[in-house]
C-alpha cells in the first residue's frame, strides 16, 4: 500500500504553517455509487456531507462499515480507529473533521 503526502503551507493568525494531508494513490480513492470520488478526508468529510441518511446507509450500517474499511486499508489507520463503530452519519463526519 502506498500512501501519498500532500504538503501545503497555510498562513493561520499571522503564523506560517506546513500542512500535511494524506491521500492515497491513483485506484485506491473511495467511489461512492453516484460516481463520485475522494482520495483524501478532507474529501471524504465533504461527500458525506451530500449524503442523504439513506444514501449514508448503503454506506454504513449494522453490517459494514466501508468508511471505515476504505480509512484503514487505503488512507490512515489511526483515523479509522475513531470510526470503527460509528452508525451515526453526524457524528461520524464530527470525528473525522
Amino acid at each position: 500500500m502506498l500512501t501519498i503526502l500532500v504538503q501545503r503551507w497555510t498562513i493561520s493568525r499571522g503564523a506560517l504553517t506546513m500542512e500535511k494531508r494524506k491521500k492515497v494513490k491513483p485506484g485506491e480513492a473511495f467511489y461512492f455509487h453516484n460516481g463520485t470520488y475522494v482520495e483524501n478526508k478532507a474529501q471524504l468529510v465533504a461527500q458525506l456531507k451530500k449524503l442523504t441518511p439513506q444514501e449514508f446507509a448503503t454506506y454504513v450500517n449494522n453490517e459494514k462499515n466501508d468508511v471505515y474499511n476504505w480509512l484503514l486499508n487505503c488512507l490512515d489507520p489511526e483515523v479509522a480507529k475513531k470510526v470503527e463503530n460509528v452508525r451515526d452519519q453526524k457524528k461520524m463526519i464530527a470525528l473525522l473533521k
